[in-house]
């Protein structure tokens, strides 16, 4: 709850800083930037496979800096259930879909680069099942996302690094939730916006 009350501050922060000028400015314009990116788990060890995936922002211009948009994502998950006891069965691979809002503030360009931060908050879809021995069948459900980046974007392409925290509900056949495991994601991240 402290980090999302914390990404909430942040958006703020962010919504006001966006009265800035700059050089240019993409005002009133539709952006779309499609990405790769590349990271690893660094907190829960939710997946032991380094974390590969898509995702695209469709950015609106508010201001010269500020931008507003969606973030959708799809990301392979690898389970790695070879040391469990009692599997019977289980989906190795675990595809998720976001469906993020995301806020971007470009600082003033300096010559050809322009640094940015970013924000995205939002829902992650997708689930893998697992059943053991006694046909008991276990549940991973995507939940929730959130997270922070920092980039530079030089001409039309963007190099990023970020922080995302995916929160993941596992449960139990007929239904007993067993909790919440929770996902701490750095991430390098190319893309290209095409206006």
């Amino acid at each position: 709850m402290k980090r999302l009350i914390i990404l909430t501050m942040i958006l703020g922060t962010m919504s006001t800083m966006a009265m800035a000028d700059a050089k240019g400015g993409r005002e009133g314009q539709l952006s779309f930037i499609p990405k790769i990116s590349m990271g690893k788990d660094v907190g829960s060890g939710f997946t032991d496979d380094t974390f590969k995936g898509i995702n695209a922002d469709i950015l609106y211009g508010v201001t010269k800096n500020f931008e507003m948009g969606v973030n959708i994502a799809w990301v392979p998950y690898g389970l790695d259930m070879k040391d469990t006891t009692g599997v019977k069965s289980y989906d190795d691979t675990l595809d998720t879909f976001g469906l993020m809002g995301v806020m971007r503030y470009s600082f003033n360009q300096l010559d050809l680069l322009t640094p940015y931060v970013s924000a995205k908050g939002g829902w992650v879809f997708g689930d893998a099942k697992v059943v053991s021995t006694s046909d008991e069948v276990e549940k991973i459900e995507g939940q929730w996302a959130a997270g922070v980046a920092a980039g530079l974007e030089y001409k039309n392409v963007n190099l990023e690094i970020g922080y995302q925290m995916t929160e993941f509900k596992e449960s139990t056949n007929p239904g007993f939730q067993k909790g919440t495991t929770q996902e701490e994601l750095v991430y390098v991240s190319l893309g290209y916006r095409f206006e």
